[in-house]
């Protein structure tokens, strides 16, 4: 990286910062991590960041421009997103402040670096869409997602276990005869699993792109996988807690996605270099033959 391009980085870089610092000081409200607090807004953050890091050189070989700012209608651009940034009203919630700050950021690159605020517009696009979809779900579907799938996890814990449900809570009958209540709520229900999902699919789909007729497959596929291991996991949770009672059963609750989510997500990546690559494999091939009969024709 030139001289040049160092210093124009960290122009933006203290810009950035001061900008951010003063809205910070003049804030009316305490910034505070929603409660309860849910780990996976962060695991999409980090899941961006490196992505990000990763294609590093992408990113600064669209950075060659001498000039200390971009054209005027990246100008434009540019200055209106960062508008947009201190325009939106500051929220309490510490994962949306972040996502405030990073489009700050970002509409200040677009001023000083034009097309190479494309990959960290689509990433950010990402990060904003599945920390708010969450949000959404719970606003709008929070109540029936949950009996949807309180509905699930009794039938399919029932094989098992004497499982009864009302609404959204399940009571299980241990083998001494005691009834507990488990209160499946929409945070339960997957919504964060499915958040991480999709930031992963997209985050893929941006790298390695698969034919275009296997991506509808691969989506649904993807969401049915997220949606049957959170089901598998509230199951364990009801065998850990008739086997071995509720102080088990929380210890599972704490540790069990972090298990379930990589090994089903394992899977799901196989596969989806499985279908991608190996029909585009195919299909060259295929051409390749169809050339070759030809020019022997």
């Amino acid at each position: 990286m030139n001289p040049k391009m160092k210093n124009k980085l960290l122009i933006w870089l203290a810009i950035s910062i001061a900008i951010t610092v003063l809205r910070l000081s003049f804030s009316q409200h305490d910034i505070v991590l929603a409660e309860p607090f849910t780990a996976h807004p962060f695991v999409i953050l980090i899941l961006c960041i490196v992505f990000g890091w990763l294609k590093k050189d992408a990113i600064l070989s669209q950075m060659n421009e001498e000039r200390m700012l971009a054209d005027s209608s990246y100008v434009a651009v540019g200055v209106f997103i960062a508008a947009v940034a201190l325009l939106m009203p500051l929220s309490e919630d510490l994962v949306f402040v972040i996502f405030n700050i990073l489009l700050l950021c970002l509409g200040l690159f677009v001023i000083f670096f034009a097309d190479a605020a494309y990959l960290p517009s689509l990433l950010l696009f990402v990060y904003g869409f599945s920390i708010s979809f969450p949000k959404i779900i719970n606003e709008y579907f929070g109540t029936q997602y949950a009996l949807i799938t309180t509905n699930i996890v009794s039938h399919v814990a029932a094989l098992f276990y004497p499982v009864a449900f009302e609404g959204q809570v399940l009571s299980v009958t241990n083998p001494e005869g005691v009834k507990d209540l488990l209160y499946i709520d929409v945070g339960c229900s997957g919504s964060a699993s499915i958040a991480i999902f999709l930031t992963v699919f997209a985050l893929m789909l941006i790298d390695i792109k698969p034919r275009k007729d296997s991506i509808l497959p691969l989506f649904l596929f993807g969401i049915l996988g997220t949606s049957v291991q959170n089901i598998l996991r509230l199951v364990l949770l009801i065998a850990a807690d008739y086997h071995f009672g509720s102080a088990v059963m929380w210890q599972v609750h704490d540790y069990a996605g972090y298990v379930l989510f990589p090994t089903w997500f394992a899977i799901f990546v196989y596969v989806y270099l499985k279908v991608g690559m190996e029909k585009t494999h195919i299909t060259a091939v295929d051409e390749k033959e169809d050339k070759n009969i030809s020019i022997m024709n």
